[in-house]
């Protein structure tokens, strides 16, 4: 009896994993967009509000590392699923991050790994410029 108890807790337990194809690798490409558009709002906040850049050498730091890229994905998508759509997963609200005492990057961390996701799922991988 303790053994079929133990084999149902593990059987429960494995759909519990963090393996590759759970979590956002599973979100609809949409969604992702969406929550990296809500990331970057929030980095962009964060650089603005918090450290004290000017809204200008964020908005050139952000075109620098990033614009490209973005670009490119946001062309592939709109080929897709089309223009409209897109402009509905961009209007995700996305709430004020209050600042703490010292920076917090995981914003910008967040944007780069799902613009890094959806880039994979559009087999851009191999394309980091810009």
């Amino acid at each position: 009896m303790r053994r079929l108890a133990a084999l149902l807790l593990l059987a429960a337990l494995g759909g519990c994993s963090t393996a590759p194809g759970a979590g956002w690798s599973r979100a609809s490409d949409l969604s992702v967009y969406g929550s990296m558009h809500v990331f970057a709002r929030a980095a962009v906040d964060q650089e603005v509000l918090c450290a004290g850049f000017t809204p200008e050498s964020t908005a050139r730091i952000w075109a620098r590392e990033f614009g490209a890229r973005h670009a490119a994905v946001t062309e592939a998508l709109e080929a897709r699923y089309g223009a409209e759509a897109l402009a509905e997963a961009r209007r995700a609200w996305a709430p004020r991050i209050a600042c703490g005492t010292i920076g917090d990057p995981q914003w910008r961390l967040r944007y780069a790994r799902q613009l890094r996701l959806l880039e994979t799922r559009l087999r851009m991988a191999g394309e980091r410029e810009g």
